[in-house]
């Protein structure tokens, strides 16, 4: 009896050391992801790109031959060692769209954004770090107002490459409840605002200071190219992944100025909404508000002329939006 329950705990010992040597596929793969996961670095990415084309030949309903084109590249590499995280994100968009197939027609930019951040975090719990974070962001092209015919007037540009950018650096603290949703809030943030083209900042765009004339109309001192703010920051970043097919990303940005208007606060908020559409292409459809108190936009008013009513532009502070529906070649890496 003895020597039977001898050899039937051996078995069962040597049953569960055999389990844990030659681990089965699912167990190694979970042993792998932890790892990387916890130690290391860890780069992946997206990339989309979607075209559009539209061509008309003696169609009685008319329309405009059109050929359009929007990308995206949104790297990531992350770095994890102990207490320790450091995560590094990349987003470039840009898109054209052009109106008739004659050369000598313009392009005219559809999207266009370039967006770095790094964010260092130090575990204090579970679900909370102290955190430092980085941003910059900028375009690529210059941008212009619209014109009376809805195109863009090319003789009034209103932005530029570093005209507008943004670059902030915050200390704070990191709030992750659960892979979904990140909290990050600093009280202590420094802002800089940077106009480098030297006719935008004369005008004050973008909240600057303006340049000085005399009494003549002869420029005294240069306008400001950069704009310096210090204040609180809040950033809620929230990723879901509803199945292998579709995810949804949002992004909320807060940030009030102490120096100036600390009631009236910045406003940036981003969804981006991804489905594929089989192993290769995607739809991917985005939309983004933003308040900025120093920026001032283009408004239309109605207007009684004589028993007509006209739309007149005015400028003043407001909401911004932007929509893109983009369907394509979409490769992650």
């Amino acid at each position: 009896m003895k020597k039977l329950l001898f050899l039937s705990i051996l078995a069962a010992f040597s049953h569960v050391s055999n389990a844990q040597v030659n681990p089965t596929t699912d167990e190694e793969k979970n042993m792998k992801t932890l790892a990387k996961a916890d130690s290391g670095w860890t780069i992946k990415g997206s990339m989309n790109v979607g075209t559009t084309f539209t061509y008309f030949s003696q169609w009685a309903a008319g329309g405009i031959n059109s050929v359009g084109i929007n990308g995206v590249f949104n790297p990531s590499a992350n770095y994890r060692m102990g207490k320790n995280a450091w995560d590094n994100t990349l987003f470039i968009g840009y898109g054209m769209l052009r109106q008739g197939f004659d050369k000598s027609v313009p392009w005219i930019k559809t999207d266009d954004r370039l967006d770095l951040t790094s964010k260092y975090g130090r575990q204090i719990n579970e679900k909370l770090f102290y955190a430092a974070l980085f941003n910059f962001n900028t375009q690529f092209s210059p941008g212009f107002a619209s014109g009376g015919n809805g195109l863009p007037d090319r003789t009034a540009k209103i932005s530029d490459l570093l005209a507008p950018a943004r670059m902030l650096f915050s200390l704070g603290l990191d709030y992750k409840p659960n892979s979904d949703l990140s909290v990050f809030f600093s009280p202590i943030t420094y802002r800089a605002i940077i106009v480098n083209n030297q006719n935008l900042a004369d005008a004050g765009a973008f909240g600057v200071e303006k340049a000085t004339y005399d009494s003549l109309g002869v420029k005294l001192t240069d306008g400001a190219k950069i704009r310096s703010e210090v204040g609180a920051y809040m950033r809620i970043n929230y990723v879901k992944k509803f199945n292998d097919n579709v995810s949804l990303s949002s992004k909320l940005e807060l940030f009030s100025n102490y120096l100036e208007n600390a009631q009236n606060v910045d406003v940036n908020f981003e969804n981006i909404l991804a489905a594929k559409l089989g192993k290769y292409f995607s739809l991917t459809l985005s939309a983004q508000w933003i308040y900025d108190d120093n920026t001032i936009v283009t408004k239309q008013k109605d207007v009684d002329l004589n028993g007509v009513t006209v739309k007149v532009p005015y400028a003043s502070k407001g909401v911004q939006f932007k929509g893109v529906t983009a369907i394509g070649f979409s490769w992650n890496f």
